[in-house]
């Protein structure tokens, strides 16, 4: 009896296992854990929507310009710095700013 009760239990633990990661036992899990959400708090929802639409239309590209080109010991160094760029919905520039970014190609000629 002392070498059954082990795998007894262990085969207990497999089974539960088994039936918690089944789809079965996460549909049910859903179904208790959502909550029906009230008309008043949806409309703010969708209000809210609209405005991080209009804010995620002014989310900044982030592109690399060239800044400078030195020489040092026989090699090339061309220093990149980012810049984050705004454009409105047609494409054009509205406006860039520098970051503290910058990035460093090194070649020899």
């Amino acid at each position: 009896m002392k070498k059954i009760a082990p795998l007894l239990i262990l085969v207990a633990a497999i089974a539960t296992i088994g039936y918690m990661d089944s789809p079965l036992f996460a549909e049910r899990e859903d179904v208790i854990t959502s909550l029906p959400v009230p008309t008043e708090e949806t409309a703010s929802a969708n209000a809210s929507n609209d405005q991080s639409n209009q804010e995620s239309q002014q989310i900044p590209l982030l592109e690399s310009k060239l800044v400078e080109i030195t020489e040092d010991d026989g090699y090339f160094v061309e220093v990149y710095r980012e810049y984050e760029v705004y454009k409105d919905h047609e494409g054009n520039i509205i406006e860039s700013k520098p970051t503290e970014n910058y990035q460093y190609l090194r070649y020899k000629e």
